[in-house]
Order: structure tokens, then C-alpha cells, then sequence
């Protein structure tokens, strides 16, 4: 890792990832001001169910960062017995002064045999995939125990990210991104009128077809961690 890098916080990306959460963490880190790189372990784009995420440019190590955070997703599973996925978990973990994970990204961080026997929450959904870890799954929406940070969804991926910000630039950064972090609003669909089936079916083609951005602030950098070094 570069001496410019070397500070920064990385986030694991994988095929599966759920780019909400991800970006949920992405936003808040970079309106503290903290660099954040955005790891691949290859070249080819990642998949996510929001869109793509496309690397564009590797690096042979990220060894040094100050956090790690892995967002949970729907390809956790899969995920969870990729070998080279899981040697890079372990060896970013290793080096890390903070380890994070939001949601599914728990199981991750256990298939890795980083967690040890520590207190974590999860997805509500994915607690039965850490049964045979030796973790101690507290159904909290947020748990932090030690260098552990783990949020149990998307909703409590804000939590985890204020919670980083104080960590790594102190309570008053924190507090100030909490005063001027503000999701976007959801518009309460219930209150629309129906669409015709054909628009719907239209509307949902294009959608499909629309890359999600992780990083809408353009406060992150995408890498690729090359694990054949």
C-alpha cells in the first residue's frame, strides 16, 4: 500500500454486495472527510442487486488500513466459501485497527475466522448461517465489542458509519456528519395511483438496466486487491 493510502478505509466489495449498505457507510465517511477505497479481489466488475461495481485500477496489497468494513448482500452465501475472498477478509482484518460488517457481512467476517468468539449481530435471516462459528449473535440492531463494529441491516448501517467517523476523527467529526447527514426521503408508494401493467413492466426493464452508484459523492476510489502476490 501507498503512503497515501495507508489511512484509508477500506470497503470490501464481492459479487452479491448490497450496495445500499455499502453506500450508506461510503456517504457518511466521506462527509467526515476520510479516504475510502473501494476493494475488489478481480478485475472483472462485481454485481450487485442495485447494479455494478467497477474497478479501475489494482493494487498488489491494502495491508495498513485504518478499518475494514464488509457489507452484507444476497451473495453472501456463495461468498462465504470463496477462498480467495476469504483470505483477503482475513489479511485486511489482520491489519486493521477497526473491522466492520453490516448485516450478512457478519457471516463473512466469521467464515474468515476473524471474529473469534466475539459478540456480533447479524441479519436477522442469516443467524443460522453462524451457528457453527464460535460468535456470540446478540439481536441488537447495533453491536460493538472491541475493535468489532457490526450493524444488523441497512437501517443501522448509519449507526455503524457515525460510530467509525468518531473512531477514526473523533467525537466532534461525528457529531457534525450526524447533523448534516440526511437520507434521502421515500416516497410512500401506497399514496400513488396504479400504473398501467405495461408502463409497470416498461419501468421495471429500465431500472433493471440502470447502474446503482456505491459512491454518489464520488468520495471514494474503486481498487482491485490482487491476492496472487
Amino acid at each position: 500500500m501507498g503512503q497515501e493510502e495507508c489511512g484509508s478505509v477500506v470497503v470490501l466489495a464481492y459479487d452479491g454486495i448490497a450496495a445500499d449498505e455499502a453506500g450508506i457507510v461510503i456517504e457518511i465517511l466521506g462527509l467526515a472527510g476520510l479516504p475510502v477505497l473501494i476493494a475488489s479481489i478481480e478485475a472483472a466488475a462485481v454485481t450487485s442487486y442495485h447494479g455494478r461495481v467497477l474497478p479501475t485500477r489494482s493494487t498488489h496489497s491494502l495491508a495498513g488500513s485504518r478499518a475494514l468494513v464488509v457489507p452484507g448482500g444476497m451473495g453472501v452465501q456463495r461468498a462465504s466459501h470463496h477462498r480467495p475472498l476469504l483470505g483477503a477478509i482475513a489479511t485486511l482484518a489482520d491489519s486493521s485497527t477497526w473491522v466492520c460488517a453490516t448485516s450478512t457481512g457478519t457471516v463473512l467476517l466469521a467464515a474468515a475466522g476473524v471474529l473469534g468468539n466475539a459478540r456480533v449481530t447479524t441479519h436477522w435471516l442469516a443467524s443460522g448461517l453462524l451457528r457453527e462459528s464460535e460468535v456470540r449473535v446478540l439481536h441488537d440492531s447495533y453491536v460493538e465489542h472491541g475493535r468489532f463494529l457490526t450493524a444488523s441491516g441497512a437501517a443501522s448501517s448509519a449507526r455503524l458509519g457515525f460510530r467509525l467517523v468518531g473512531a477514526l476523527a473523533g467525537t466532534e467529526a461525528e457529531e457534525r456528519v450526524r447533523d448534516v447527514y440526511r437520507p434521502a426521503p421515500r416516497r410512500d408508494r401506497r399514496l400513488d395511483r396504479p400504473d398501467p401493467w405495461w408502463r409497470q413492466v416498461g419501468r421495471k426493464r429500465a431500472e433493471a438496466v440502470v447502474g446503482h452508484s456505491l459512491d454518489p459523492h464520488r468520495v471514494a476510489e474503486v481498487v482491485v486487491l490482487d491476492l496472487d502476490d
